[in-house]
């Protein structure tokens, strides 16, 4: 069953073209093999008929993960449920850009009080 707010294959070159290359959590390189786009509010947070959530689907969601920080990012198989890292896990958001990845975080707690009325910080 395809996921609604699924990013396309242009959002996830750009996130990855934004972090340099690197994982958004560990900062390795990436290789097109063992690579996930990872939605950093849950993409299940997000209801197909409420078009105030299509930006789920879009680049300021979306990260790019190796293989095993994406399995750290959903411990326990929370793949379904959604993730359990908050925005602040993702640090190369914008690979070494630090100030770019301070405006994102930023924006994404905005975007997450929103959905949740508090801020993601677990």
């Amino acid at each position: 069953m395809p996921r609604y707010f699924a990013f396309s294959g242009g959002v996830k070159k750009i996130a990855r073209l934004r972090q340099d290359g690197m994982c958004a959590v560990c900062a390795d390189p990436l290789d097109d093999i063992y690579e996930h786009a990872h939605h950093v509010i849950p993409n299940q947070s997000g209801s197909a008929a409420n078009q105030d959530h299509e930006w789920l689907k879009l680049i300021d969601n979306c990260v790019i993960l190796c293989e095993l920080c994406h399995d750290r990012v959903h411990a326990d198989g929370h793949y379904r449920k959604g993730a359990v890292a908050p925005p602040a896990y993702f640090k190369y958001s914008h690979g070494e850009n630090k100030a770019e990845h301070v405006k994102w975080l930023f924006n994404m707690n905005a975007k997450a009080r929103r959905f949740w009325g508090r801020r993601v910080t677990h």
